[in-house]
């Protein structure tokens, strides 16, 4: 569970995300305590790294070298940032970048440039929408719902059954602008956003 950014420090502390934080952060400071003055940074840190076990333990880590005020600064440039993890773990484990290189280097061609174009779409797309974005080249709008249907299957892509729409978490979202543009097609698939009526943002 992820703590709401309006919560007191106890209601934040309850948190499983915040818990997890704060234990994996006592291994490396034994006296961190989360405040008032911490919460709601911690809480930010939890809430911007979706949660994500691996992405919670590298960040705890940087405890050594700076605040959580720094952390939650330098999340914009995280995959530089969350490096460090245990030294006994499996390579793809130890940095958050060689986990999501490492079920990016999975996917079929189709789905990894399926994957790379989507990430245009901030605040959640409809299938509709994937379709007209995701289209181009060797992958036609009729080709898109199988890619799609694996995307989400690897956890890469996620459902909203409520609205049925669909999202990626932050960090992903992040690397696949990343892998958007290395393949150069950024100014090409943003161009497609008005034919779907949706909204993105650069960051």
């Amino acid at each position: 569970s992820l703590p709401r950014s309006d919560d007191d420090a106890q209601a934040i502390g309850s948190s499983d995300a915040v818990q997890l934080f704060i234990e994996r952060a006592r291994l490396r400071r034994p006296d961190f305590a989360l405040g008032e003055r911490t919460s709601p940074v911690v809480a930010e840190i939890c809430n911007r790294l979706d949660g994500m076990p691996l992405a919670l333990e590298l960040a705890a880590a940087q405890l050594e070298l700076m605040t959580v005020e720094k952390i939650a600064e330098r999340l914009d440039d995280r995959f530089r940032l969350l490096t460090g993890g245990s030294r006994t773990a499996l390579p793809r484990q130890q940095t958050l970048r060689a986990l999501i290189d490492w079920s990016y280097g999975l996917l079929h061609p189709l789905e990894a440039t399926l994957f790379a174009r989507l990430s245009v779409l901030a605040g959640g797309w409809t299938l509709e929408a994937a379709e007209v974005v995701g289209a181009g080249g060797a992958l036609t709008r009729e080709q898109v719902l199988d890619p799609m249907a694996s995307l989400v299957q690897k956890s890469l892509v996620v459902i909203d059954e409520q609205d049925d729409r669909y999202h990626m978490l932050h960090s992903i979202r992040h690397y696949a602008l990343e892998r958007l543009h290395d393949l150069g097609e950024e100014a090409e698939v943003r161009g497609r956003i008005e034919e779907c009526g949706c909204f993105f943002q650069s960051s």
